[in-house]
């Protein structure tokens, strides 16, 4: 049952966000930046961001040798360098909006690791390197082979190690609290518990455990849709996939050899340090269909293969204990681009970063507000 107070005051918006995770509140900062007088509300299922956002390992990166290579493969080099500069525009747009402080970033540099059936990868590189020199103007990969024993690598397992110096990691925790904070500062709503059952028009149906119904928000300029893989359920249609990322972290390890972020087998397995912690996550490609999942879960399969390189590979002869074991859920488009589109008059949807949401988030969200385009005076 609905008072007056709450018809009046709580059920009416200019803009309605479904979504709290990057994207949303990055959204949500680019209207408010264009019509500061707009009344905006994010919408969020979970108590706190539930698909990816607060489940990241925490990677401010642009893609490895080989996943570039990969993408030139399939889509192109336009294509595959446009991407790669908007991943490069969007940690700049983070770091700067928030503050490299208040997102815990560091800048240790990225690192593949290659096993010989990697290694001509290689032959690419200073392909590779002359395509990216307009964005980063300097060498993007070299060679850092001397790290490997340095780090404490089995070598007989790691044969190249490719480095690049712009590549960071975050703490992402402190990241999306430092976002909340910002958001809540410009006036703008965050309604957690907020389950959106229904679309219609501009019309939001949201479900709360302690209502008996469904209630009704009024969208009266737009609803963007910035709840990634979960869009699809909610506007029933396959516009993108769900991927399930699957991630561990060990205890405090004594004398942990490496800083960095790390790649291996064009980005399907990845980790890095946390302080003196290693935190390790992937495998997705270990199984794609079962991983087109939207279910918070670990599996068996995954999780002792991710033991097992962190075992053989990673940490060989180094004791370590894993503490915490978690999934987030990314969303996958079928040619790894991003999906911003028009839904209808009333709706628009960004999502799809394929797992690079740290990155892309920022400079979709310009996309997606430039696709409504607001008209100020």
């Amino acid at each position: 049952m609905i008072s007056f107070w709450e018809k009046n005051s709580f059920l009416s918006y200019d803009y309605i966000i479904i979504g709290a995770g990057l994207m949303g509140m990055h959204i949500a900062y680019e209207l408010h930046e264009k019509e500061p007088n707009a009344k905006i509300i994010i919408l969020e299922r979970g108590i706190f961001p539930t698909g990816a956002s607060t489940k990241n390992a925490g990677f401010a990166c642009f893609g490895s040798l080989s996943e570039i290579v990969s993408d030139i493969a399939m889509n192109g080099v336009d294509n595959s360098l446009s991407l790669i500069e908007k991943r490069y525009k969007g940690i700049s747009l983070l770091k700067e909006r928030l503050g490299i402080e208040n997102i815990g970033y560091e800048n240790n540099g990225g690192y593949e690791l290659l096993y010989n059936e990697h290694l001509a990868v290689l032959e690419k590189r200073e392909e590779i390197n002359e395509l990216l020199f307009p964005i980063y103007k300097n060498e993007v990969f070299s060679i850092k082979n001397e790290k490997i024993n340095e780090f404490g690598f089995d070598a007989t397992k790691v044969k190249s190690l490719v480095f690049s110096p712009y590549e960071g990691q975050i703490n992402t925790g402190k990241m999306v609290q430092s976002y909340i904070q910002l958001i809540l500062s410009k006036g703008i709503q965050i309604l957690t518990g907020a389950k959106v059952a229904q679309l219609e028009n501009n019309k939001v149906y949201i479900e709360h455990n302690i209502l008996h119904e469904p209630m009704q928000l009024i969208a009266n300029k737009q609803v963007f849709i910035a709840s990634n893989s979960f869009a699809s359920d909610l506007l029933q249609t396959n516009i993108a996939k769900p991927g399930r990322g699957q991630v561990l972290i060990t205890k405090p390890i004594e004398n942990l050899k490496f800083k960095g972020v790390f790649h291996i087998d064009e980005g399907y397995y990845y980790f890095r340090n946390f302080e003196n912690r290693v935190l390790f996550g992937g495998g997705r490609n270990l199984d794609f269909d079962a991983e087109e999942s939207g279910e918070f879960k670990n599996t068996e399969l995954i999780i002792n293969e991710l033991k097992r390189i962190l075992r053989e590979t990673i940490l060989p002869n180094q004791t370590h204990e894993i503490v915490m074991q978690w999934a987030g859920i990314m969303g996958f488009s079928e040619n790894k681009l991003p999906v911003i589109k028009r839904i209808n008059e009333h709706c628009i949807v960004a999502m799809s970063c394929n797992g690079m949401g740290v990155a892309l988030s920022g400079i979709m969200a310009k996309e997606a507000v430039q696709l409504y385009n607001l008209k100020i005076d």
